[in-house]
């Protein structure tokens, strides 16, 4: 399952000016899970984190990685915390 995920701005278009957009496949990475760029000519390597697939579009496209657009760790505050019986 794929979804794609919104940012506050924009990904920088690839070289032919087609845009963006982050997509994440849900499925564990053995699956061929993970995270990836793509638009509509092209499209990278799926990968463990969002980071470093923005660093390879970036690249790849001839544009720095913009510093903005880097996703910060999620807040954890939606955790649940369990106690382990002993």
């Amino acid at each position: 399952m794929q979804r794609m995920i919104s940012h506050t701005e924009p990904l920088p278009n690839c070289r032919n000016g087609h845009r963006a957009r982050h997509m994440h496949d849900v499925r564990r990475a053995e699956a061929g899970g993970g995270h990836l760029v793509e638009c509509a000519c092209s499209a990278t390597a799926k990968h463990a984190d969002f980071d470093t697939a923005l660093v390879e579009w970036c690249r790849a496209n001839g544009h720095p990685v913009p510093h903005s657009l880097l996703q910060a760790p999620l807040p954890l505050s939606n955790v649940t915390h369990l106690r382990a019986r002993p």
